[in-house]
C-alpha cells in the first residue's frame, strides 16, 4: 500500500466518482424513457377502451 501515491488514489476516486455518475444519469434516462414509453400505451388502450364502449 506504501508504493500507491495519493495522487493515484484521488484520480481513481475521481474517475470512479464520474462514471458512477454518468451511469446513474444513463439509467434516469432510459427509466424515463420506459415509463413515457408506457403512459403512451395505457393511454392508447384507453382510447381504444372508451371507442368500443361508444360503440356499443
Amino acid at each position: 500500500m506504501g508504493d500507491l501515491s495519493e495522487r493515484r488514489v484521488q484520480l481513481a476516486l475521481l474517475l470512479s466518482f464520474a462514471s458512477g455518475v454518468l451511469v446513474g444519469w444513463q439509467a434516469n434516462r432510459l427509466r424515463r424513457r420506459f415509463l413515457q414509453w408506457r403512459k403512451r400505451r395505457l393511454q392508447d388502450k384507453l382510447d381504444a377502451a372508451q371507442k368500443k364502449l361508444d360503440l356499443a
